[in-house]
């Protein structure tokens, strides 16, 4: 079983979604006290980004953080990252950051903490871990040619390391 739990510290995270999530987990947790159901703060906030279609709290304040620009810029070796693969949410290490002839077309590769299952098949699975991807100036996933297409986008840039 994967997990991606992200390590995010307070400065990494957008208010504005993130103090809507806590309302709303909040109102969730009162609602459900009305019905003698007794739950924790932590286990509304996690109910409530599950509500959302999010594996976990975490996950869910990343992902609040969609909106905010990264530009190709600001990558660099060694440095983490929050997004998202072929449908799955990542995050991982930035291996490289490499033009590629066309142009406002790059090249990363990244190892993600979590390995993804990249196949749809209930006969069989296909994990990834180490990703080679063509990215747009903005970080959104192109074909080689520049077009939009499926892969890989880094969302956001993590100010933790994996073990803090």
């Amino acid at each position: 079983m994967t997990s991606n739990t992200l390590n995010i510290s307070r400065a990494d995270i957008d208010t504005d979604a993130t103090e809507q999530f806590k309302t709303q987990a909040k109102r969730l947790r009162k609602a459900l006290a009305a019905r003698d159901v007794s739950i924790s703060h932590a286990g509304s906030l996690e109910l409530l980004a599950q509500s959302h279609g999010y594996r976990d709290w975490n996950t869910a304040v990343a992902m609040a953080r969609r909106n905010i620009p990264t530009s190709v810029s600001d990558l660099g070796i060694g440095k983490r990252f929050a997004g998202s693969y072929l449908g799955h949410a990542v995050t991982g290490l930035i291996r490289s950051v490499t033009a590629t002839p066309t142009p406002g077309v790059f090249r990363v590769e990244v190892h993600l903490d979590e390995p993804v299952d990249v196949v749809e098949s209930k006969r069989f699975s296909g994990f990834r871990q180490r990703i080679g991807a063509r990215i747009n100036e903005h970080c959104e996933p192109v074909l080689t040619n520049g077009m939009a297409g499926p892969g890989l986008s880094i969302d956001l840039l993590l100010r933790e390391s994996p073990d803090a």
